[in-house]
């Protein structure tokens, strides 16, 4: 049974495309939908900045029900696979339609704007909150969980590359003079990959832990027990503030490549200076993500993920003081932020699965599902909140799409976002893993019990009793 809980490489290279999946479509929206809107598509900073707030609204409710159903919902596949192919086509469909200019007025093309966004948000939920929860089911080993997820963000981080590079050049080859149908079509292509990743994931793995007991309390008791886990609210929040500093510095992205490096350029050369400085932190975040994998198995991962966060802090604030056209210098400091940002990834998922079985092992049932949807709330509530920052600053700021130069107010205001504003984040998230308690002393004993839990369930045909709150066991 042991070697058995063991993943192979090719069910953590399936594992890992089903994150690539649906990164390719998350990718495209947090580092171009924004200047889509404001540029292509014709909407004001402000009105963005309000649809990404107004929009996230019906995620406090989908959100935890979709974690609620995927809980109950049983199949020979599982609890949470079959999600995967369920909306794998709609969620294409939407990717394309989202990035699609209707002939509308300004009321209506904002109208569509809301409607099709949404509806791609909620696809996104039906497939990642079940993806997620996945990498807490398919093994119990943690060291091998933590390795899952390493090869999860690095080929996440593969296809993350593949959209900076190719999207702007397949906006450009496919639309020509036509942008708003290059993205349409480019969409389309990211859309069709997606699928395919999909139907690999749920092909190449399986749910290997199950609840020692089925149950099937009620929803009340179950939002009930997920708020009583101390050690998910303070991951929940750590996503929140990880997702923000991500967001923001992905949206402010464009914006800084196009007015204060490229010179606002519409010609190739314009193209390529943003594909480059957006693709540099992309090849950062590969790396980053192999090199968690490699410092996971040689120091504790709560000291490593408080360090990095201290270290994209540092970075920020240098960043901030250097000119953006000091390109030699720029470059690798943004190559220094993915890097950093991708390798403390692996250890934020892993604390979720953590906290999921703390949750278990303190209460006697297992709400993985809710669990992680309650962080993928979080997720995207940071991504909503950063979203809107932006938008509102750059309206503050005196933004003005399409000119050829913005004012000083408007160009420090850009390199604010990307820079400072990712760093408060980061010191936020360095200050709240002092209050994570699940490191690898705590899990070991955790695990144990759960193990013997699940083994007492197997040899007894009578209901196995469960002593909530435990004591802590010394390893």
């Amino acid at each position: 049974m042991a070697g058995d809980n063991k993943l192979s490489i090719a069910e953590k290279l399936g594992f890992g495309m089903g994150d690539a999946a649906c990164g390719i479509v998350y990718s495209s929206v947090t580092m171009f939908l924004t200047w889509f809107y404001t540029d292509i598509y014709g909407l004001s900073a402000a009105a963005v900045g309000v649809m990404f707030l107004v929009t996230r609204v019906l995620d406090a409710i989908t959100d935890p029900l979709t974690g609620i159903v995927a809980d109950r919902v049983k199949t020979r596949w599982g609890h949470f696979r079959p999600w995967l192919i369920w909306f794998a086509i709609p969620y294409a469909v939407l990717a394309v339609m989202t990035f699609t200019t209707p002939a509308f007025g300004a009321s209506g093309k904002l109208l569509y704007a809301y409607l099709t966004y949404t509806l791609l948000m909620l696809c996104y939920t039906f497939i990642n909150i079940p993806y997620c929860a996945l990498g807490g089911v398919i093994t119990r080993d943690e060291k091998d969980r933590l390795s899952a997820q390493s090869w999860r963000f690095t080929i996440s981080s593969v296809a993350g590359l593949m959209v900076s590079v190719a999207t702007l050049f397949l906006v450009d080859w496919l639309g020509k003079d036509d942008k708003q149908f290059g993205f349409q079509a480019t969409m389309g292509i990211m859309g069709f990959i997606a699928v395919v990743m999909l139907f690999a994931c749920f092909f190449t793995t399986r749910e290997r832990v199950a609840p020692v007991i089925e149950t099937q309390g009620s929803v009340i008791e179950d939002l009930r027990q997920l708020l009583a886990n101390d050690q998910w609210r303070i991951v929940a929040i750590i996503t929140f503030f990880s997702s923000m500093a991500g967001v923001m510095r992905s949206a402010a992205t464009l914006y800084y490549a196009t007015y204060l490096m490229a010179g606002g350029m519409e010609a190739a050369a314009g193209t390529a200076m943003k594909s480059a400085f957006v693709s540099t932190s992309v090849v950062g975040t590969i790396i980053g993500s192999i090199g968690a994998g490699y410092l996971a198995k040689r120091y504790k991962a709560v000291s490593l993920f408080k360090n990095i966060n201290l270290l994209l802090v540092a970075v920020g604030v240098i960043m901030f003081f250097v000119p953006p056209t000091w390109l030699a210098v720029i470059f690798p400091l943004y190559f220094l932020v993915g890097f950093f940002h991708q390798m403390y990834q692996p250890f934020k998922w892993n604390m979720m699965a953590n906290a999921a079985d703390y949750g278990e092992w303190k209460f006697g049932r297992r709400i993985t599902g809710l669990s992680y949807s309650g962080n993928l709330f979080a997720l995207k509530m940071g991504m909503a909140v950063a979203g809107a920052v932006v938008g509102f600053a750059l309206g503050l700021f005196g933004y003005q799409a399409g000119v050829s130069e913005q004012t000083q107010l408007a160009t420090t205001g850009i390199i604010g976002l990307l820079t400072i504003g990712p760093s408060i984040s980061y010191l936020i998230l360095w200050w709240l893993a002092r209050f994570y308690k699940l490191d690898d002393r705590a899990m070991l004993t955790i695990q144990r019990d759960l193990a013997a839990r699940q083994q007492a369930a197997t040899n007894v045909d009578d209901e196995v009793a469960i002593v909530p709150d435990g004591e802590w066991h010394k390893a």
